[in-house]
């Protein structure tokens, strides 16, 4: 069995694609091009893996993802072995776990559903936060060692610039907008990736030097986006012991809330980070 799961062009599109190898095994092949340093982005893995559970259920559309990384994963070769758990007339739950050369890399479980038959009350009582227009952010910078940031568009307040370059405001938040550099439509499948593409919050209260690793990392999808950037809010309002509790929130182009999630992560300030940017560590 070799089943091709069809995907629409597009970078992204191209390089999480999936591949069915058996029953319930899927092959991907994790691009070099979504990278933090040597890691690959966690909110890419995450997308891999809901295209394979995709494939897996009957229904089709990721309602709420949540994944374990218990390793750090690398470009290269990845199996994605899936669970059914359960299908129902609504939704359908399922596992995946993303392998490499035998080691579980990521652990995912998410619910799935038919969005075009979602049906019921529909109120948002979270406003939009005041920010700067998509025209007056600026361009975040993209080091040589984020390939990830050679694929998207990722546009910040001028004083989340600052914190980039050395001068954290204090703020725990970051304020800006998304997209992918090509210009492709975002699904369902790219909302995971921008739920893990902004630098993690701490940097904007202890500079963007040391290493913010994932523990994990929760999506609940909203919708589909419109055409256009996405606006995007990050925050920390919580850090006890060095764990990091993040917050997010994604609207379209059209002020309608797609995505919000939720993120444990660790926060390690090394004194002696030197060029150390950006979260990466050896």
């Amino acid at each position: 069995m070799n089943t091709e799961v069809i995907l629409s062009i597009g970078e992204f599109a191209r390089d999480s694609a999936v591949r069915q190898i058996s029953d319930d095994s899927w092959q991907a092949d994790l691009s070099a091009g979504w990278c933090l340093g040597e890691i690959v982005n966690g909110g890419y893995v995450m997308a891999v893996a809901a295209r394979a559970l995709s494939a897996a259920l009957p229904h089709k559309d990721p309602l709420t993802v949540t994944a374990y990384f218990l390793a750090r994963a690398v470009p290269g070769p990845a199996q994605c072995v899936v669970e059914v758990l359960r299908t129902g007339g609504s939704v359908s739950q399922g596992m995946v776990k993303v392998l490499q050369n035998g080691e579980i890399k990521v652990q995912l479980i998410a619910i799935f559903t038919d969005r075009q038959r979602l049906a019921g009350v529909d109120r948002v009582l979270e406003k939009i936060p005041e920010m700067p227009t998509y025209e007056q952010c600026v361009s975040a910078p993209c080091p040589p060692n984020l390939t990830y940031r050679q694929r998207v568009v990722q546009k910040m307040s001028p004083a989340n610039v600052r914190c980039l370059e050395g001068e954290p405001d204090g703020s725990g938040r970051w304020l800006g907008w998304t997209a992918f550099a090509d210009g492709s439509a975002i699904d369902t499948f790219g909302l995971l990736l921008f739920a893990d593409g902004f630098p993690p919050p701490p940097f904007t209260l202890y500079g963007p030097s040391g290493w913010v690793p994932t523990l994990e990392l929760t999506v609940q999808i909203h919708g589909v986006p419109a055409p256009g950037p996405l606006r995007c809010m990050f925050k920390s309002d919580i850090i006890k012991k060095g764990v990091v509790e993040e917050q997010g929130l994604i609207w379209d182009s059209a002020d309608q809330l797609v995505v919000g999630c939720r993120q444990t992560a660790m926060l390690r300030i090394s004194p002696h980070a030197g060029g150390k940017k950006w979260g990466i560590a050896d």
